[in-house]
């Protein structure tokens, strides 16, 4: 005579109750940090920190008008451009070598300091 089972739906193991099979093959949960400005998961606090570090705004809380484009930028990287090139990436993605090692810098520089701020 046939009798009752249940199947998990992951791994299609037959159990004798419910709740074995409900309880097969649960997905482990992971524990970690989420960044606030993309939402990606990171296992390290820091690692979420660090995410979209470049993504945040510049020191002024007022944008920068870019002479070129006449865009209100904010963040650290168009910020940095408009400063040593006198542009931002998005009117002209052309700098000059010297200007792009100085754009990097500069960055750096913000970033670090952004770091300090947050721990």
């Amino acid at each position: 005579m046939p009798t009752k089972a249940y199947q998990c739906g992951s791994c299609y193991e037959v159990h004798e109750f419910y709740h074995e099979a409900e309880s097969c093959c649960q997905p482990a949960i992971d524990e970690g940090w989420q960044c606030d400005v993309c939402g990606d998961f990171h296992s390290e606090k820091e690692d979420a920190a660090k995410c979209c570090i470049g993504l945040v705004k510049a020191k002024s809380e007022e944008a920068v008008q870019c002479p070129a484009c006449l865009r209100d930028q904010s963040l650290v990287q168009l910020v940095s451009e408009i400063e040593v090139a006198g542009h931002c990436s998005e009117c002209n993605p052309h700098f000059s070598i010297d200007d792009a090692f100085k754009i990097a810098d500069l960055v750096d520089q913000q970033l670090a300091e952004n770091l300090d701020r947050m721990f």
